[in-house]
């Protein structure tokens, strides 16, 4: 069946390189076979798919949620299109993301039952992500890195942020005068206790400055508040913002593993073990992107 489909699509296409106007040109001609020719593949593919769908479906062939193409899937339309691979996308596929997509499943309750927050009055937290943003001078517009896609974030269990991926970048405030950076290390276990992350190989912690939260005046995002100057000169307002309300920030950010296929759920703690007491704790989805 498949074959009897795909041999009338070679007749198809052969049927339209004998339909050009008498009236036109050498090149005429040419163009108008080339874009009848075009529009007919175009046709002749999507009804071939198509009737393939029809005959994998009554043959019993077609997986739900199978693509023929990796990571492609079939969208609302009938199109095309990619699955949803960790994207923002509201596009309608219908397609199963890989394994490694999304944000990390529930904390076990053998983390959760060990956290003990100190009291640092963390706060004001969202989850974002490293990008370009354009802001205007007149009538020239810039562009600038920081942190866009932005959504505000609530703690769970005291201090625990849950449910992140790979791209993502937390943003929490403490209190200035409780914390003490260097007391601090990050401690990662793999949900199933099979894997450690250490320093090297575990979340980048303040990766990120004030610059990257206030953006350059004219932006329109809608993310405040704002200043204008170089990069320095934001972070530097930034930091006298911060030191006004006597509050510090910190960042998290969760790095791609090309080889980590199916995605790895990660529980963390940046921990002080003076004390016995995380600052705060994450859970994270490690996979090959986000």
């Amino acid at each position: 069946m498949t074959k009897a489909i795909w041999t009338a699509v070679g007749l198809a296409l052969a049927a339209t390189t004998f339909s050009a106007p008498v009236h036109a040109g050498p090149f005429d001609k040419l163009k108008s076979k080339v874009k009848k020719i075009e529009k007919k593949a175009k046709e002749v593919e999507q009804t071939a798919a198509q009737a393939e769908d029809i005959v994998e479906t009554v043959s019993g062939k077609k997986r739900r949620g199978s693509s023929r193409r990796a990571g492609v899937g079939r969208s609302a339309d009938g199109s095309y299109c990619n699955a949803n691979l960790g994207s923002n996308s509201n596009s309608p596929c219908s397609a199963r993301a890989p394994d490694h997509v999304g944000g990390a499943g529930p904390v076990p309750a053998k983390f959760t039952g060990q956290l003990n927050c100190a009291n640092l009055g963390i706060g004001n937290a969202f989850v974002g992500r490293d990008g370009k943003y354009t802001f205007s001078k007149g009538i020239s517009t810039e562009e600038r890195s920081g942190l866009i896609e932005r959504r505000d974030v609530q703690a769970t269990n005291g201090c625990l942020y849950s449910g992140l991926a790979v791209g993502d970048v937390l943003y929490v405030e403490v209190d200035k005068a409780k914390y003490d950076k260097h007391a601090y290390s990050i401690q990662c276990v793999s949900y199933d206790g099979s894997e450690q992350l250490d320093n090297v190989n575990g979340p980048r912690i303040n990766n990120y400055k004030g610059k990257d939260v206030m953006l350059h005046t004219g932006h329109s995002l809608g993310y405040e508040p704002t200043a204008t100057g170089s990069n320095s000169q934001r972070s530097g307002a930034y930091d006298a913002l911060l030191n006004k309300r006597g509050r510090t920030m910190l960042t998290f950010n969760f790095g791609a593993l090309h080889t980590d296929k199916s995605g790895t759920d990660f529980f963390c703690q940046w921990f002080n073990d003076k004390t016995g007491k995380s600052a705060l704790a994450v859970a994270y989805r490690r996979g090959p992107q986000g």
